[in-house]
């Protein structure tokens, strides 16, 4: 395939989303292969954008196939390393806790190959999601443990959303196993992260769930 612009790009992209609308994954999936084909590995930051948002789009589709050796093959480490993270998300929301575990430790690991800023950041959200699947099967001390982590490297990052992100996510483990009063602390903090990301809608729906007990 000749080397495709932005319009084309769009207009591909389109036909793609019909596809999947229909549930025609294959069909999406040689969409989305035509389009690799056509970007091709390149320095335009442009060009890179597109191919990731190609390489993410033909990973979703490959993984509603549940093909998910498939859905991790890629050249570009980067972006092999956001796939892993993503699959290991739409595994354990499949409840297929086994896969996602295996999927963001993967991410964990390539994320931790660098110290750019998106790799850092991704390494805080490998381990949100991670700790978050740690307290579902029930092993709370490596789950608290992987909370901490994520809230330091988030906060290294200057992700304050995703910082509050894993207060809140502890704290909703903590209220789990009935930990009533340290859940109410946890809010807190989600809290207060969530104002310093400007997520005003968010902070003022947990002040409703703490009620007049925040001071």
């Amino acid at each position: 395939m000749a080397r495709i612009d932005r319009t084309a790009f769009a207009k591909a992209l389109h036909e793609a989303h019909e596809r999947e609308h229909d549930q025609r994954w294959q069909d999406a999936i040689d969409v989305y292969a035509d389009l690799l084909a056509s970007l091709g590995p390149s320095a335009d930051p442009e060009r890179r954008a597109m191919r990731a948002i190609a390489l993410m789009r033909r990973g979703n589709a490959l993984m509603e196939l549940r093909r998910w050796d498939d859905a991790k093959a890629s050249g570009d480490r980067a972006i092999l390393a956001q796939a892993l993270l993503a699959a290991g998300v739409f595994a354990a929301n499949r409840d297929d806790r086994e896969r996602a575990e295996a999927f963001l430790l993967d991410a964990l690991e390539r994320f931790h190959r660098d110290d750019a800023p998106a790799s850092l950041q991704g390494r805080g959200w490998a381990f949100l999601n991670l700790a978050t699947l740690y307290g579902k099967t029930g092993r709370f001390d490596l789950a608290f443990v992987t909370f901490t982590k994520a809230q330091d490297v988030l906060g290294a990052a200057e992700d304050w959303a995703g910082v509050a992100a894993a207060w809140e996510a502890q704290a909703q483990l903590r209220r789990a196993i009935q930990d009533e009063d340290r859940w109410r602390e946890d809010l807190g903090e989600a809290i207060v992260f969530y104002d310093r990301a400007a997520m005003k809608a968010k902070a003022e729906r947990l002040r409703g769930m703490l009620g007049k007990k925040l001071v």
